[in-house]
């Protein structure tokens, strides 16, 4: 029996130590295998390294169509596969000597996973690039860019270019200067586009803009069809860099479209705009759609509802560029119905309050070219306007209004003021108690060059009516109108009634009207603080005529 468990123990390790040798015999051609394989992949892997010097800077010349240079470069193999340039430099083909690089780095910093060689050959999994600035020339100064016949197929997970700086010359102006603070592109790729994450200065209003959205795919046919979405907030912003108004702005928007037609949906609020000459600031709340054209910056607005103090005023108009070097104009229909004249002179006039309140509606189209001049001097504008139930604020104004409309009406005045003055009574009381107020007051004007041409100017107030024309200096404040005036009574009541109708009585027959009253030529000159009314002997006979 031992005999026998001698045999079958000699058996059993004669099969282990068969076992054993062919194991480690299949370990080592797996080693060796192994080892052949990583040396064939070593080798392929340094014929076609990705990140070596001379295939980046290809890569980079063959999709932004320039000449790439680097200062500093060294590739990396752990923890992660990549690359580190340093002096970054790109040069656009044709671009004049002396102009800074179209763009440049400080570094960036390629890496990579060594999985992805094999499963998404062609992806990036992350790039930073510090120190970036971009300098875009002004437009047509610049030959066209060739197109592509071969787009790079490059996938990248994350790029980061936080603390960035984009320029853009114009022909007659300093650069348009944009400072990124934070830039996060995902997925980017020139098959699929990418989203992203910016914050950046704006460069003109100056002001803080957040935005996300999408971008791309980029369309190499036709870039204005490359599509783009997102949504922005632009705070602080300072409107003071303007000629003649000032205010900040802030404005929320959400747009979606190409690049050659962004549909834009937001609004916009200024609590304290103001145009400097005036005394006041107003403020101003707007709701908006518009169209945008992000290859040029021209802006079409197809509805713009804006609220200036209680009054509600539509837009509809564009901000587009013009031919020549002047830039873009804006050009803008605006209509207000039932507004309030004291919201609309409270944007323009140098006292803090307004001279005269009532309902108005207008409509008007306004046309701002870029002069450089301040804003009251280069707005143009052509319009008509009425004003109802309107009366003057200062006392004294409306106290003449009064006096005229008594007069007209046949009135001693002598004997109404004797009758109004009771001891005690205040005679500064507010302007806004009185019944006799302006009605019907409507014209035509031409703003241009700071001058308001006003024309075929009527208005009503009890027992009177007038027809005026004349301008207005919006910078001096000068004024000078002209006109007629029809009353119910004659001429001689008109200037007092009592005594001075004895003396006045020989020239109602010149100014009579038929079949009563006067008619009687005016002028009103002077400046818009100190009106300097008074008579007209020649040319009202003749305005009188064209108005019956």
């Amino acid at each position: 029996m031992s005999q026998a468990y001698a045999s079958v123990a000699e058996g059993r390790a004669l099969q282990h130590r068969r076992f054993d040798g062919n194991w480690r015999k299949w370990l080592a051609i797996i080693g060796i295998l192994v080892s052949v394989g990583l040396l064939v992949g070593l080798v392929l892997l340094g014929r076609h390294w990705p990140f070596s010097r001379q295939r980046v800077i290809q890569d980079l010349q063959d999709d932004f169509h320039g000449t790439v240079t680097f200062s500093g470069f060294h590739i990396t193999l752990f923890p992660h596969p990549g690359c580190v340039a340093e002096g970054a430099k790109l040069v656009r083909p044709g671009a004049p000597d002396g102009t800074p690089p179209f763009a440049s780095a400080q570094k960036f910093i390629i890496r990579a996973h060594y999985l992805d060689f094999l499963v998404r050959p062609g992806y990036i999994a992350h790039i930073k690039v510090q120190g970036l600035q971009i300098h875009v020339p002004a437009r047509g100064t610049m030959p066209a860019t060739p197109r592509n016949e071969n787009p790079s197929t490059t996938r990248v997970g994350e790029v980061i270019a936080n603390d960035a700086v984009l320029e853009v010359a114009r022909k007659t102006a300093k650069p348009l200067r944009f400072e990124i603070h934070k830039l996060t592109l995902n997925s980017v790729s020139r098959k699929e586009g990418f989203s992203y994450d910016a914050t950046f200065l704006n460069a003109l209003p100056p002001g803080e803009i957040q935005s996300r959205g999408h971008f791309g795919p980029w369309n190499s046919d036709d870039p204005g069809q490359t599509p783009v979405s997102g949504t922005y907030k632009f705070e602080h912003a300072y409107l003071g860099v303007f000629h003649g108004i000032d205010g900040v702005l802030s404005s929320h928007d959400n747009f979606r479209g190409t690049l050659a037609r962004v549909e834009t949906h937001g609004s916009v609020d200024i609590p304290d705009f103001k145009v400097r000459r005036a005394a006041r600031s107003a403020p101003i709340e707007s709701r908006f759609d518009s169209f945008v054209n992000t290859l040029n910056g021209d802006v079409r607005l197809e509805h713009v509802e804006t609220v200036i103090v209680k009054t509600n005023v539509l837009a509809r108009g564009g901000v587009e560029e013009t031919p020549g070097p002047r830039g873009k104009v804006t050009s803008v229909d605006l209509n207000t119905s039932h507004g309030r004249i004291q919201d609309i002179l409270r944007l323009f006039i140098k006292e803090p309050r307004s001279p005269i309140v009532g309902d108005i509606s207008f409509r008007a189209h306004v046309t701002i070219p870029p002069e450089g001049r301040p804003f009251e001097q280069e707005v143009v504008l052509v319009g008509d306007f009425g004003i109802e139930d309107s009366h003057f604020t200062k006392p004294g104004t409306q106290k003449k209004v009064d006096d005229l409309s008594e007069r007209a009406e046949g009135k001693k005045t002598e004997e109404k003021e004797k009758e109004k003055k009771q001891p005690g009574q205040d005679m500064d009381a507010e302007a806004g108690d009185s019944e006799r107020v302006v009605s019907d007051l409507k014209g035509h004007v031409v703003l241009k060059n700071g001058v308001a041409t006003l024309t075929d100017i009527s208005f009503r107030v009890p027992g009177a009516v007038a027809y005026m024309h004349g301008t207005f200096n919006l910078v001096n404040q000068k004024i000078d109108f002209h006109g007629v005036l029809k009353t119910d009574a004659e001429f001689s009541k008109v200037g007092g009634g009592g005594i001075k109708s004895i003396f006045l009585k020989p020239f109602d027959a010149i100014f009579k009207k038929k079949p009563n009253g006067a008619e009687i030529p005016v002028k009103m000159t002077g400046t818009y603080s100190h009106p300097e009314p008074g008579l007209e002997i020649t040319g009202g006979k003749k305005e009188s005529k064209e108005k019956k």
